[in-house]
C-alpha cells in the first residue's frame, strides 16, 4: 500500500506528515525521538483497516518549529487536533502514543474529546507520578556518566530502556533523531512530561487504554500503573520494553487494533 508524505500548515507552523490505508482515522503519535520514521511499519500492520496518519512533532528536523517554546501535553494535543482538522480527516479519531506522544494522547483525549473517538497509550512520560520525586529525570542523568568502556550512552538507553540495540538501520532517519535531541532536550523535557490526570479528568475525558512492557523500568510502569488506577482504566501487560512499535509492530498492531474496535459504532 502506497504511502502519501506531505506537508500541512497547522497551528501556526509547517508539519511534516505521512498518511496510508483506508478506514476510520488513526493517528500514531511519536515520543521524543520527534520523528516519525520509527512507525513505518506500525503504520503498515495498520493500513489494512485504517486511515493512518503520522507526523514529525514541532520542532523535528522537519517540522522546525520558527517560534520554539517549551512544549506542553496541552499544545503537543492542539497540534494533533489542528492537523486532524485541516487535512482534513474523518472524525472522531483513534490516537496512539509511546512517551512523550503518549503525553499527547492523553491530552488530546482530556482537551479534544469532542474529536476523539479513544486513545491508547505505551508507558506515557508521567514524571510527576513516579513513586520518588524525579526520579525519571535522574534515571537519564545517571546514564549519561556510564563509562564509555561499557558502550555509549545512547546505546546503554536503547538496551536498558527501548529494549533494542538497532533502534533503525535507515541512517537518514538515525541522522534526524539525532539532530532532534537537542531541541527535545530545550523545548519538551521538563515540560511535555509533567502533565497530570485525575479522576475527575477521566471522568470527561474520551475513553483511554493503558498498555506496559514487561522490560521496562519500575519507575515508568509504576507512573503508569498509577495514572490508569485513578481513571479505572484497563491496563495491558505486554512481552516489550519502552518501543513495542520497533520491536513489536505486527502484535502492536493486533492490541491496537482490537482497542479501537471496542470504541467503533457499528455501520
Amino acid at each position: 500500500m502506497k504511502k502519501k508524505t506531505f506537508t500541512v500548515y497547522a497551528n501556526g507552523m509547517d508539519f511534516y506528515c505521512e498518511m496510508m490505508g483506508q478506514g476510520p482515522t488513526m493517528v500514531l503519535v511519536p515520543p521524543g525521538s520527534n520523528d516519525c520514521g520509527p512507525y513505518e511499519k506500525l503504520m503498515e500492520c495498520l493500513a489494512d483497516e485504517f486511515t493512518v496518519l503520522t507526523f514529525d512533532p514541532r520542532g523535528g528536523s522537519r517540522s522546525p518549529d520558527p517560534h520554539p517554546r517549551p512544549v506542553t501535553p496541552e499544545l503537543f494535543s492542539d497540534d494533533i487536533a489542528a492537523l486532524v482538522q485541516e487535512i482534513p480527516l474523518e472524525k472522531p479519531v483513534s490516537a496512539f502514543g509511546v512517551s512523550s506522544g503518549g503525553q499527547a494522547v492523553l491530552a488530546l483525549a482530556k482537551f479534544h474529546p469532542d474529536i476523539t473517538r479513544n486513545g491508547i497509550v505505551h508507558e506515557a512520560a508521567l514524571q510527576a507520578d513516579t513513586p520518588i520525586k524525579n526520579v525519571g529525570f535522574e534515571y537519564f542523568q545517571r546514564i549519561a556518566t556510564f563509562s564509555p568502556k561499557i558502550a555509549d550512552s545512547s546505546t546503554i538507553l536503547s538496551i536498558t530502556l527501548l529494549g533494542t540495540v538497532g533502534f533503525t538501520e535507515d541512517a537518514a532517519q538515525r541522522a534526524r533523531i539525532a539532530q532532534n535531541g537537542a531541541n527535545w532536550a530545550q523545548y519538551y523535557l521538563g515540560t511535555v512530561d509533567r502533565g497530570q490526570y485525575f479522576e475527575e479528568d477521566f471522568a470527561h475525558m474520551a475513553p483511554v487504554d493503558f498498555t506496559i512492557g514487561t522490560w521496562t523500568p519500575s519507575w515508568l510502569t509504576a507512573a503508569n500503573q498509577a495514572t490508569a488506577a485513578r481513571g479505572n482504566r484497563p491496563v495491558t501487560w505486554i512481552n516489550s520494553a519502552h518501543a513495542p512499535h520497533v520491536t513489536m509492530p505486527k502484535e502492536m498492531a493486533d492490541i491496537i487494533r482490537a482497542k479501537v474496535k471496542q470504541y467503533l459504532r457499528p455501520l
